[in-house]
């Protein structure tokens, strides 16, 4: 059994920073124990009490980030020896010196599958940010490497664990018969995609944060995609000053899954700076006996405060609590909750009490999250051919299917071509 668990973290951005340096601040301070309970581990408590964490390198491109992000987390955790790592491939001198049992991946989207590939090598389990990576030929190189090596790839999917989407499809849609179709909306503020990234080009909003609407239809409905459409729009960031972004504004994906649910995921990442609320989330999903409507955005907690305007807030994802006798305070949500299940997966391989394989279903796994990868995989290549082909002859014809063989993009003007080959759900054992 490992005495001290020695996390890693690889990006300190917007979330990296925050959310992921917050949650294993409140590893380090009081252990997993106290954490398990939302995410359904609580029966694991007494087998992981006593398991110590620390952190011991934050890896960044620049030296500075890197050096910002280690003196935030030594005033969070006094006494912490937490070393900075930067340049272009920091997880290289990161691995080798500091030799961390857990990764915690927090890099723009694209560079998601070398640094994951390099610690699964080096023989550190890995929590990395959704979307596990950007095309299926990664994937298969993540799971294929997790599972010879007997290692846990975990995925922050922390939609998964917020209540109201437990209750919804636990409690409500079982109810409403057989689904007809849904809605999903999640649209992110302009600052993200023109200024907080500087990768927007290398991704897209449906890539970004579509990819949690995703996994909650197959994750809880346990459907599989036939087929899907998807479109477009690239106006204001292709015009952006004083350097364009050559990404879409908004995706809209239509996917049609075997049940015969089809589901339309409606994304954006240009919502204006005095948009009300960080940003807007919206559900809708048609049975034969009813109908769900959630507004995820505006929860009715709603401030109008002189200088600020009026804003809404959901402290359901991520709040801090005042720790009794302890200058610094602990961080409770569902923002928090996934990263607790794929660090408690880590920890129970770690003690010796589970092995990787035995952990099915305890948390957002690698080979769940390849499923996701297809659909934005499949939507990426869709939407850009529909856009090209929108702006020569107004027309957006081309579709995607997924059958066993693996995806196969149908373009009426150029015909079949094949995105992947190899049934694409296929998950060894």
């Amino acid at each position: 059994m490992v005495g001290e668990v020695r996390c890693a973290l690889l990006g300190a951005g917007m979330y990296g920073g925050d959310v992921v340096l917050r949650t294993i601040a409140d590893l380090e301070l009081a252990g997993l124990a106290p954490f398990l309970g939302p995410v359904g581990l609580d029966r694991f408590g007494r087998d992981l009490a006593g398991m110590k964490f620390s952190l011991c390198a934050i890896g960044t491109r620049s030296r500075s980030s890197a050096e910002k992000a280690a003196a935030r987390y030594r005033a969070w955790v006094g006494g912490s020896a937490v070393k900075p790592y930067w340049g272009e491939k920091p997880w290289e001198a990161l691995l080798e010196e500091c030799r961390p049992h857990i990764l915690f991946v927090a890099t723009p989207d694209h560079l998601h599958c070398e640094p994951t590939l390099a610690a699964l090598q080096a023989g550190a389990h890995v929590v990395v940010e959704k979307p596990l990576c950007l095309s299926l030929a990664e994937a298969d190189q993540i799971v294929e490497k997790a599972r010879s090596s007997g290692l846990i790839v975990g995925v922050d999917m922390h939609k998964r664990y917020d209540p109201c989407h437990v209750f919804l499809f636990t409690e409500l849609v079982p109810r409403l018969g057989t689904l007809n179709y849904g809605y999903a909306v999640l649209e992110e503020p302009l600052e993200v995609s023109a200024s907080t990234f500087a990768w927007a080009e290398r991704s897209n909003p449906f890539c970004y944060v579509g990819v949690h609407w995703v996994d909650l239809f197959q994750y809880y409905l346990k459907v599989k995609p036939l087929s899907l459409h998807a479109v477009g729009q690239k106006h204001l960031l292709k015009t952006c000053r004083p350097k364009p972004i050559d990404t879409f504004d908004s995706m809209q994906v239509s996917v049609q899954y075997d049940s015969g649910l089809n589901v339309q995921y409606v994304n954006a990442w240009i919502n204006p700076p005095d948009f009300e609320g960080p940003v807007n989330q919206e559900m809708r999903i048609v049975g034969v006996r009813g109908v769900i409507e959630f507004d995820q955005q505006d929860r009715g907690l709603r401030a109008a405060i002189t200088g600020e305007g009026s804003r809404t807030y959901n402290p359901h994802f991520m709040h801090s609590m005042r720790r009794f006798r302890h200058p610094t305070p602990t961080s409770l949500g569902y923002g928090k909750d996934s990263l607790i299940a794929c660090t408690a997966a880590c920890a129970l391989v770690l003690a010796g009490r589970k092995a990787a394989s035995d952990l099915t279903g305890a948390y957002p796994a690698a080979r769940e999250a390849r499923e996701q990868v297809g659909v934005i995989q499949a939507a990426t290549a869709v939407a850009e051919r529909n856009w090209k082909y929108f702006s020569d002859r107004s027309a957006a014809p081309v579709t995607a299917h997924f059958d066993n063989e693996g995806i196969t993009l149908l373009d009426p003007f150029a015909g079949e071509e094949k995105l992947y080959s190899g049934c694409p759900w296929f998950q060894p054992e």
